[in-house]
């Protein structure tokens, strides 16, 4: 995944996925480890930080080199998500990295 500025005047165009992206030039994308906050969207989480995503596994990937980080966890990666979206407990597999925090309309959990 590639991450770019979004601004209200952005203009938008249609990557292969038909999900619109801002137009925006190699040289201003940022890599994801100078990210601050990523605010992650996912379709079922529990308290541990584990998240059910679409199945593609693009934040993963793009975020894999957190296993390595023992001290500075930057990005903050924060799930946006529902109350009845959470589950007891989600199995999680070598590859996938756990969320910081997540936020429902009625809590923050902190990881």
């Amino acid at each position: 995944m590639r991450f770019a500025p979004y601004l209200e005047r952005s203009k938008l165009v249609e990557n292969r996925f038909n999900i619109p992206e801002p137009v925006v030039p190699r040289k201003k994308r940022v890599n994801s480890q100078n990210l601050d906050l990523v605010l992650v969207p996912l379709v079922g989480f529990d308290s541990n930080g584990n998240r059910l995503g679409m199945g593609g596994g693009y934040y993963d990937r793009s975020f894999a080199f957190l296993r390595r980080r023992k001290v500075w966890k930057k990005p903050f990666l924060l799930g946006i998500a529902y109350d009845f979206q959470e589950l007891k407990k989600i199995n999680k597999d070598s590859w996938d990295i756990p969320l910081s925090g997540i936020v429902t309309p009625s809590r923050f959990i902190k990881i």
